[in-house]
């Protein structure tokens, strides 16, 4: 029969048979022959006594053996694309830094065009730890509002994106850790953006924004 699993991230692109029966119709070259085996132990502390003693039973028979953790053989495959893992941290790290100048600068230029104003807000005896607050929560805000813009185009794409790549990569799927993590990334951005024109509004001195009014 056909399977489907229940899972949101489940494979969908695997094709399962009873070995009997496919054992008979290849050539006998690979007849009654296995790639590779999973193997479930006990405990996760077992595995490289485990390994070993398999590898050892092997190591001088026709058909050596390599036996590995689940992440290990994972990670052999991964690399086989590159240094993937380097990859991400770069791009995240190009993205971050980008995304604090373009958020840091914004703020900056609506401080300064807001000068006046602030000056106005300090002269009627609004505190300097609250104008610091005003600045930190626009910022904020706008971090906010380009997280939740950003992950919702990611929830409206990444199903079109995981069914194009089909039997390439694992099943694609933004969890909640994934859509809490989103925000939280945006929430920093957002206070170490306006932290710096927040620290200059707030040592601002009254005279000096009155002139601009």
């Amino acid at each position: 029969g056909v399977y489907h699993t229940e899972k949101a991230d489940g494979d969908q692109g695997q094709f399962w048979l009873q070995w009997k029966y496919f054992d008979e119709n290849i050539p006998s070259v690979i007849k009654s022959t296995a790639g590779w085996y999973i193997i479930k132990l006990d405990s996760p502390d077992d595995a490289t006594r485990v390994a070993k003693a398999i590898d050892e039973k092997f190591v001088n028979s026709p058909h050596e053996t390599k036996t590995e953790t689940e992440s290990a053989f994972a990670g052999y495959f991964a690399k086989q694309f590159g240094n993937i893992e380097f990859l991400i941290l770069a791009i995240g790290s190009v993205v971050f830094f980008t995304l604090l100048l373009v958020t840091g600068n914004t703020m900056a230029i609506s401080v300064r065009e807001r000068t006046a104003e602030l000056g106005v807000l300090k002269a009627i005896g609004v505190s300097d730890r609250s104008v610091l607050f005003l600045v930190l929560a626009e910022s904020v805000t706008i971090a906010l509002f380009g997280g939740v813009l950003g992950l919702t185009l990611a929830l409206v794409m990444i199903p079109g994106i995981g069914a194009a790549l089909t039997g390439m990569l694992p099943p694609l799927l933004l969890s909640k850790p994934m859509l809490s993590f989103g925000l939280g990334f945006a929430l920093l951005v957002g206070v170490i953006s306006g932290l710096l024109p927040g620290i200059s509004a707030m040592r601002m001195r009254v005279v000096n924004a009155l002139r601009r009014v």
